[in-house]
């Protein structure tokens, strides 16, 4: 979780494609502010923000369950003991979703950058269904993981 926190912070700060400068924003025409993404008119840019951003939130908010169940104060009460029973399951799913998100967003965001080269890009495009159809296998049992 925490790695996926740090990759997302990261990925939201240094944007794939680049931002505009504000040299190149005073010879553009006054729609480009600078410190404005390059690609932020294209639908997979969009995608990569909104999936990066979830990847973030989602891990942040598995960190925050987990260092809450450390704190020694709240672990002595007896109630705390009995809902981290309750709520772990629920950070295993924020943790999976936070990885699915964390893998659309860089094959989104490989696929903006990566678009003048169609090969590339087609390559980077294919990166989530392989994912999902390596996982799909793993999980129903069809491939085991020691034959990976």
């Amino acid at each position: 979780a925490a790695l996926i926190a740090t990759v997302a912070f990261a990925a939201a700060i240094t944007v794939p494609g680049g931002l505009q400068s504000e040299k190149e924003s005073k010879q553009d025409t006054p729609k480009n502010e600078s410190g404005t993404a390059l690609l932020i008119d294209e639908a997979a840019f969009k995608a990569f923000v909104v999936t990066n951003a979830m990847a973030f939130i989602f891990s942040v908010c598995v960190l925050t369950i987990h260092f809450g169940f450390q704190d020694n104060i709240l672990f002595k009460l007896r109630l705390w003991r009995v809902s981290i029973i309750y709520e772990t399951p629920p950070t295993f799913g924020l943790l999976g979703s936070a990885t699915v998100a964390m893998v659309i967003a860089f094959s989104t965001g490989s696929y903006v950058v990566l678009k003048p080269s169609h090969e590339l890009a087609i390559v980077s495009y294919l990166i989530c269904p392989v994912f999902f159809s390596v996982m799909w296998l793993i999980l129903s049992n069809k491939v085991s993981v020691d034959n990976i």
